[in-house]
């Protein structure tokens, strides 16, 4: 049997199988097809390679620059594939067997982009939720919309979990990528997560270690997780000059959420827990294994948790902060152009960045900046910086 969705609406064109002597040379092509496509299918699952989010985001990205797929490309209901010949699933799609589901327009776009970032190993299974009950979204899904009437391909996952930038066919008759949308919006209309990411293991306590510095990072996809006693969890809010504004979290760190965990050094156990926790707006993004970071839509500069010269902060974490290999569960900061400005390390309070920044030689003791890390004259009123001091002035 093969399922077809025309118009992205669900309809279906079933073809029976009565016995071979009754069956049309065309009936029998398909039904060869379908075996060989299963039997590739079947073949290529017992060699698997590992999912790998930053190769899944690459090789979605590599689409944007083919013939077919760049913005603007005609993509409707007709192109590139018709009612007549249809996009065909060339793995296992919601049950389906290869060969046996397909569809055009955005459904077509989704399906094809999928199975492509996927490398064509994995199996593509249908999650049904609602906007105020979504499930984990990662990169390389694909969501179904609009009440079951569109379809897009999730390119990038925002920190609060349900906002997403997507690529979709059939936007205004064409191909559009970079188009940001809130899941949890009703307006929406999402209907389902179709995903060909494995399930996760249940969620087991994890030990982590806060070193001399007193400063460690944490980033857990699978589970919610309650801060123990002793430890401080805080988001990155935003940044001031070199100074980054941390914001400490109510008792739970969200699934999949990036944090700086601040303590006495020491073994901390964390514990998985069902509450959902709050979300406040964060700069951090994490990896789940250790992986080349997974670029940021914009232009950014990519930093991490270090010790320099005794100070920690976050570091420029390769040359000139570009994208580099993030250790399994730790956090990471993307800073856009715009905001790094050539800055190579950020610090966790005014006074440590603006003493990073003190003048050297004989005239260091007379160097006096704002908070904000600009130096002003003797005439400047407010709080100021002296020698890595706080000094107010009236």
């Amino acid at each position: 049997m093969t399922k077809s969705i025309i118009n992205c609406i669900g309809i279906y064109q079933p073809f029976k199988l009565n016995g071979f002597d009754r069956l049309g040379f065309e009936t029998f092509r398909r039904v060869l097809v379908v075996f060989m496509m299963a039997t590739v299918s079947v073949l290529t699952s017992l060699a698997q390679t590992p999912l790998n989010e930053t190769e899944v985001y690459n090789r979605l990205m590599e689409r944007q620059y083919m013939d077919g797929y760049s913005e603007g490309t005609p993509w409707t209901n007709d192109i590139p594939y018709n009612y007549n010949d249809p996009y065909l699933n060339h793995v296992e799609f919601d049950g389906w067997s290869p060969g046996c589901y397909g569809g055009v327009g955005c459904f077509a776009f989704m399906m094809d982009m999928m199975e492509y970032a996927s490398n064509y190993e994995y199996p593509i299974r249908l999650i049904y939720s609602t906007y105020d009950n979504l499930p984990e979204i990662r990169v390389g899904d694909g969501i179904r919309l609009d009440n079951d009437a569109h379809s897009v391909v999730v390119l990038e996952v925002h920190p609060d979990g349900h906002t997403v930038t997507v690529a979709e066919g059939n936007f205004n008759s064409s191909v559009h990528w970079g188009r940001i949308i809130d899941l949890a919006d009703p307006n929406n209309g999402f209907y389902y997560l179709a995903t060909f990411w494995p399930e996760r293991e249940p969620a087991v306590p994890v030990t982590i270690t806060i070193g001399e510095s007193g400063y460690a990072t944490f980033y857990y996809p699978n589970s919610a997780y309650a801060i123990p006693n002793g430890v401080e969890a805080k988001a990155v809010e935003n940044i001031s000059g070199n100074t980054l504004n941390l914001m400490p979290l109510a008792g739970i760190i969200p699934a999949g959420y990036a944090v700086i965990l601040e303590g006495e050094p020491g073994e901390y156990t964390f514990e998985p827990t069902s509450e959902e926790g709050i979300f406040v707006d964060n700069m951090l993004r994490g990896t789940e294994e250790t992986a080349w970071i997974t670029p940021e839509s914009q232009e950014c500069k990519y930093y991490k948790l270090a010790t320099k010269n005794g100070k920690v902060g976050f570091y420029y974490g390769a040359d000139f902060g570009e994208v580099f290999e993030n250790e399994a569960h730790k956090a990471y900061l993307p800073v856009p152009v715009s905001q790094s400005n050539g800055i190579n390390c950020f610090f966790f309070d005014a006074a440590t960045s603006i003493d990073n920044m003190l003048a050297t030689g004989k005239n260091a003791d007379r160097a006096v900046y704002n908070l904000s890390g600009q130096r002003v004259n003797d005439s400047y009123k407010g709080v100021v910086i002296v020698n890595g001091k706080k000094v107010l002035r009236k």
